[in-house]
């Protein structure tokens, strides 16, 4: 059976429709009737104490920043956070599971021996390019020791490429995070308390350890060096025959 065929042709386009005007007045319209309707709102917000009323009462969702500013979820991603263990350490390990998952190729790390045996590695490097980063929370939701959180900070500006780039200075938790004025914790695993603390288990694996490993470096530093192999005396050379 034959296809059927159809064909299908635009319509001419008229005088105004080439020129463009008809679109550019319509934009115009409701561009200026949203002026119109919010301008008076806007002013009313400067009176004391009756424009205010009115204001809240109209739902004008202008926010007046940054006398203002907007409350938002707790779900919120905002600034990146690096947590810490109760003994002050953080608890990254350098595991590069977040700088894997990133689909942005904005995390770097670099990894060092710790200098509590308790824990294997910990990030010499840390850093987080914001500029490059899409705010997406795939770190946080790779990292396997719950060492990475998102804050609702939201204020972020920089005049250099390099000021954008966040290391552990700027990463670490600190208390203003969690200040009254703070921006406070945003996007994290879990929102409450942590189910592994809940259950006593919150402590890393590697410190109940740490008396025996303590004991093994120092049986080996009592250890005495071992033989050396005696060197091989020189060759001597071969007298030329007379």
């Amino acid at each position: 059976m034959a296809a059927r065929v159809v064909n299908v042709s635009a319509p001419e386009q008229t005088f105004l429709e080439k020129i463009y005007l008809i679109e550019v007045a319509k934009g115009m319209i409701r561009t200026l009737g949203h002026f119109f309707r919010n301008a008076p709102r806007t002013l009313l917000h400067e009176v004391p104490v009756i424009g205010k009323k009115l204001v809240a009462k109209l739902g004008i969702p202008t926010i007046h920043y940054p006398e203002q500013k907007r409350d938002y979820s707790d779900r919120f991603r905002g600034r990146h956070i690096l947590k810490k263990r109760d003994d002050g350490t953080l608890k990254c390990v350098a595991c590069y599971m977040c700088q894997t998952a990133c689909p942005a190729d904005c995390i770097h790390i670099e990894a060092g021996e710790h200098p509590n045996l308790a824990y294997e590695k910990h990030p010499v490097v840390f850093e987080i390019d914001l500029l490059r980063c899409v705010m997406c929370g795939f770190c946080v939701d790779a990292c396997p020791k719950d060492a990475i959180w998102m804050t609702r900070d939201y204020e972020l500006s920089f005049f250099t490429r390099q000021s954008a780039i966040y290391g552990i200075p700027e990463l670490t938790e600190k208390p203003s995070d969690t200040a009254s004025d703070g921006p406070g914790y945003g996007y994290r695993p879990y929102y409450g308390q942590s189910p592994m603390k809940k259950a006593g288990e919150f402590q890393p694996s590697g410190l109940a350890l740490l008396p025996v490993l303590d004991l093994r470096a120092k049986a080996i530093n009592r250890m005495p060096p071992p033989p050396q192999a005696p060197k091989p005396a020189p060759a001597q050379a071969a007298k030329p025959a007379a």
